[in-house]
């Protein structure tokens, strides 16, 4: 559930992740285990920090290059965080993250047309490494030399990485580095996204009269979102989790809407003639300028042509967010507000947002009975 939407957080160096995909599990055992609020910050830091670190270790991008899922590290993310909790011994904790560094996963899983699988392979990640940590605690043996033995992850699956990265003690947190997403939709869509809205949300903009646009973007954008690494192209699109993974599709809805959400996929936008017809005077261009930016940045540039000879662009180098110009609580509190209303009246949300802004001054329990579902206004 937590990834299904799309929406969640992002983080990317030489490996893109999702870092909050281990949170499930983690509030799970917090829950079942009693723990306090700080010992679930804790873990939660720790669940951030190895599979954020994950991403950048590699001297080889496993997930552009190799074929692997950037989810292959949520197994140990979750095993290391649930076994804090679970308050392992440091030879119950080896063995925990021997046994979920057995899980790696299939990067084809998000290639081409994309399926459900894009979401669920992260829960079952997640626990996988939850089992993990239960199984360790009750005894259960690891593979302790998984990582770095001669027939473990470095040597048949992802080559030469810098473990060191996981020794601590730490000096320079990445979870503050996390990026946080407004709109359901791949986080190196979003500053294309901006771009279009910036220009549909102009006076006097109509969609009708739209002739060409032409979306610049580094190499990797065009070659994930538009090519679909290698699969069927992004601009044929039969599902929900090929839309939000479509470069071309995010910005025509948000060229055609003046707005891109959730209702932009619940609707089946891609499906509609107008829509189709907006898709058809996208063109994605890869500018050569613009590689060497990411994945520092995250550029897009949009051009949009007019019938009547008007041209108008845009041009973001990284969106809302991102670190550099971070989400506010106030901003969250939207984001809450605009996706749960189907599921919490504006009580119920109000007493979340609250919650969970002041955890560390609440308990687990309080946090979970937060978030039970109150449809009715």
């Amino acid at each position: 559930m937590i990834r299904d939407l799309d929406m969640n957080d992002t983080y990317f160096s030489t490996n893109p992740t999702h870092a909050s995909d281990a949170l499930g599990a983690v509030i799970a055992v917090a829950e079942a285990e009693g723990s306090t609020a700080d010992e679930l910050i804790h873990a939660v830091l720790v669940a951030f920090e190895i599979q954020m670190r994950a991403a950048e270790f590699s001297e080889v991008s496993y997930f552009r290059k190799l074929g692997w899922d950037h989810t292959f590290f949520i197994s140990v993310a979750a095993a290391a965080a649930c076994g804090l909790l679970l308050k392992l011994s440091e030879e119950q904790m080896a063995h925990a993250l021997g046994i979920a560094g057995c899980y790696p996963v299939l990067g084809g899983l998000r290639a081409g047309q994309i399926s459900m699988m894009k979401s669920i392979s992260a829960g079952q990640t997640a626990a996988r490494g939850l089992e993990a940590a239960y199984l360790a605690r009750e005894g259960v043996t690891g593979a302790l030399a998984i990582f770095e033995g001669e027939r473990g992850v470095s040597a048949n699956a992802i080559g030469n990485c810098d473990w060191n990265l996981f020794a601590g003690p730490f000096g320079d947190w990445r979870l503050p580095r996390a990026c946080l997403k407004r709109y359901p939709a791949a986080y190196i869509i979003h500053s294309a996204i901006d771009c279009a809205l910036q220009i549909a949300q102009q006076p006097g903009y109509d969609p009708a009269k739209v002739s060409q646009v032409e979306v610049a973007a580094f190499g990797w954008l065009v070659e994930d979102m538009v090519d679909g690494m290698g699969g069927t192209s992004r601009y044929l699109i039969d599902r929900r989790e090929t839309a939000d993974h479509s470069l071309p599709f995010c910005v025509a809805a948000a060229l055609c809407d003046g707005r891109y959400g959730v209702a932009q996929l619940k609707a089946a936008r891609w499906a509609d003639a107008d829509l189709q017809a907006m898709l058809e005077r996208v063109t994605c261009v890869n500018d050569p300028a613009m590689d060497p930016r990411f994945p520092t940045e995250r550029p897009s540039r949009v051009e949009v042509r007019f019938t009547d000879g008007r041209r108008c662009s845009a041009e973001f180098a990284y969106p809302k967010g991102d670190p550099r110009d971070p989400l506010s609580d106030a901003d969250l509190i939207a984001k809450l507000d605009s996706l749960a209303p189907a599921a919490m009246n504006s009580a119920a949300r109000r007493r979340l947002a609250e919650t969970a802004l002041e955890f560390r001054n609440r308990t687990v329990a309080d946090l979970v009975a937060a978030a039970v579902i109150q449809p009715a206004e």
